[in-house]
């Protein structure tokens, strides 16, 4: 997402808009997450012949045919007790429904249907939400008759193990994808100078921050954690255009989520970092440095955006506090890319307007570009300061550079022994680039090949 002073460039991964969702619903043990590890194309879900080994939900993007979506897969409906199964199945199909755009209903065709399977079509049919009632393990002809007397929709045979299926079930979701819907900015008439994400656990002061940013109270402020349920944008005026704030729900230990709502917003958060050029990690000055923290922002870098922190709640710390605080912070992200650190306090205002600007900046070296010239000119000067080691004797030379996509910048270099090229060199060259560059916090995409030099017989 760019704006009057950023690229327009943007890598085909990283789409306008929101990807629709699509999750996977059925009893225990129908074979949903070997339909998930199909569908995505890797072994990402643990699979087993005994039910429940899906214990938590579980989602990644994927390619349908021609359009991406984000994939989720749940745990089984229907576990335990008589006396807890009802309850299972409502949280299960709530939290498929809060988030889905189309729900795949998932049965077993060799057991067929069941009075569970009765149950969540029941569930489903009163929803009004796409679904499609996928009949799996229907190696056999006439697998999927008994299903018609759930009366939900028409049962699509499929043998997840196989691929039996897979394609006529792809082109069918493809025809009930909802339309592709651009960015906000986009349906405004005014693209946005950049797209922040607020990031951050439950409680320490996001929609506290977005609010000082706004100047109103657009979120809602609570002292109870995880107040903020979805990801909202706004927009503020800033300078010759607008910026886009994103406010995501805060953030909790995956392994930890037991509550559909927190599912829901951690799903929904990391589509917000697929959409924003730059994400702001929040921190609270009153509390520790956690494992979930560095977890978090490591997530938005994978995702493309620059990273900046802001340690909110400054009034709960001495300067001794802070000082110590500040060591803490910078050891625990050193290996991270050379990320700011600022100090405000959002409930009084306190440094707000200088963290929006620093932000806006920060989405601006996201979309970096560089001259063929510029660039080689750099990476001669990156070789002389310091050689790339060798391999068993073996000289490795990096030949030229050429800048592939931006948001973040991605750049290919081509030398005679890529494979050969050491992981410390690596980052000395990411190290070496966003000094050169100063793109502090921005996570910088290199990849080598070998190659013949395009460039060899012109000039920049």
């Amino acid at each position: 997402m760019s704006g009057n002073t950023i690229s327009n460039d943007r890598p085909a991964d990283r789409l306008p808009g929101r990807l629709p969702v699509v999750a996977i619903v059925g009893r225990p043990n129908v074979g949903k997450s070997t339909l998930f590890n199909r569908l995505v194309g890797r072994r990402q879900a643990i699979v087993g012949d005994r039910p429940g080994v899906t214990v938590d939900r579980l989602e990644g993007e994927c390619l349908l045919g021609a359009r991406h979506v984000v994939l989720v897969d749940t745990g089984g409906i229907g576990e335990g007790t008589h006396d807890v199964m009802q309850p299972a199945i409502d949280s299960q199909v709530e939290a498929a429904l809060e988030i889905a755009d189309i729900v795949l209903f998932v049965a077993d065709g060799q057991a067929g249907a069941t009075g569970v399977d009765g149950l969540i079509a029941d569930k489903l049919r009163r929803q009004g939400i796409p679904v499609l009632l996928v009949v799996n393990k229907a190696e056999r002809f006439c697998s999927a008759v008994d299903f018609y007397s759930l009366g939900i929709a028409e049962p699509l045979p499929v043998s997840a193990v196989h691929g039996q299926g897979i394609p006529e079930l792809i082109q069918r979701l493809e025809s009930i994808l909802p339309p592709v819907v651009e960015g906000q900015e986009e349906e405004e008439g005014e693209e946005p100078l950049a797209n922040i994400a607020v990031i951050g656990r439950p409680n320490v002061g996001k929609s506290t921050l977005i609010n000082a940013w706004l100047g109103r109270e657009r979120m809602v402020v609570s002292a109870i954690a995880g107040t903020t349920r979805d990801a909202i944008d706004s927009t503020v005026p800033y300078k010759h255009g607008v910026v886009r704030l994103v406010d995501t729900a805060g953030q909790r230990k995956h392994g930890r989520i037991s509550d559909v709502i927190e599912f829901v917003a951690r799903v929904k958060a990391v589509q917000a970092f697929k959409r924003a050029d730059v994400a702001v990690m929040l921190l609270d000055g009153g509390e520790g440095i956690v494992e979930q923290d560095m977890r978090l922002m490591q997530l938005a870098q994978d995702e493309g955006c620059a990273l900046l922190v802001a340690v909110n709640k400054l009034d709960l710390l001495t300067e001794q506090d802070w000082k110590y605080y500040a060591e803490r912070l910078h050891f625990r992200m050193r290996a991270l890319s050379d990320v700011q650190v600022f100090r405000i306090t959002a409930k009084e205002g306190k440094g707000v307007k200088k963290l929006l600007d620093e932000a806006v900046r920060a989405a601006a070296r996201n979309h970096f570009r560089l001259g063929t010239g510029e660039l080689n000119r750099w990476l001669t000067a990156a070789q002389e300061a310091q050689h790339p080691p060798g391999t068993d004797g073996a000289i490795v030379r990096l030949k030229y550079a050429s800048q592939t996509g931006t948001n973040p910048p991605s750049i290919k270099i081509f030398c005679n022994r890529p494979t050969a090229l050491k992981t410390s060199y690596r980052r000395y060259l990411e190290q070496s680039f966003r000094k050169s560059f100063n793109l502090a916090g921005v996570p910088v995409r290199f990849s080598f090949s070998s190659s013949k030099n395009p460039y060899v017989d012109k000039k920049d």
